[in-house]
């Protein structure tokens, strides 16, 4: 067997374990890539829900000066707002705007799920990356060594050749 067949068989051995290597690697990075995203998700979807809370507050807080606001002008025009159509004027404006704080409420609690599903789906994707790297790795490292053996093989089966020969 010759030493040139001996170093092309380990120098292609070391090579695809260095390729395999490299495939671990870039699947490792691929999930923190993917848990670096997913983090950011997250943190937006608690940012819808903070905005949520904040934006209720902000309504409730008009909802009460417009009440306020309607109460003193039926007041200052002599009309009475313990019964009747001012009352009822009233109570509309309540109902109306506590159905669009529930409509923000459900658009912004939909948005949060949204996102910390998308966080969900892209650590999943980052985790598949991951697997599938070292797979293929796997599958690099395992091939090289059947070429390397193969090639190993087939020298030492012409050196018997050659001395069978002889």
């Amino acid at each position: 067997m010759s030493q040139f067949t001996s170093i092309l068989a380990g120098a292609s051995a070391i090579g695809g374990g260095v390729t395999a290597f490299g495939q671990v690697l870039q699947g490792n990075a691929e999930k923190e890539a993917a848990e670096f995203n997913a983090d950011i998700a997250d943190q937006e979807a608690t940012l819808i829900r903070q905005g949520a809370v904040l934006n209720e507050y902000r309504q409730r807080k008009r909802l009460a000066e417009a009440t306020g606001e309607q109460v003193g002008k039926f007041a200052r025009a002599g009309v009475s707002v313990d019964t009747g159509t001012p009352l009822d004027v009233v109570a509309d404006s309540i109902s109306n705007a506590e159905m669009e704080i529930q409509i923000d409420q459900f658009n912004s609690a939909q948005a949060a799920r949204r996102r910390v599903s998308d966080a969900k789906q892209i650590r999943r994707q980052g985790t598949d990356a991951m697997r599938f790297s070292r797979a293929k790795a796997v599958g690099t490292f395992l091939t090289t060594a059947v070429q390397a053996g193969s090639r190993l093989s087939k020298e030492k089966g012409k050196v018997k050749k050659e001395k069978i020969g002889q």
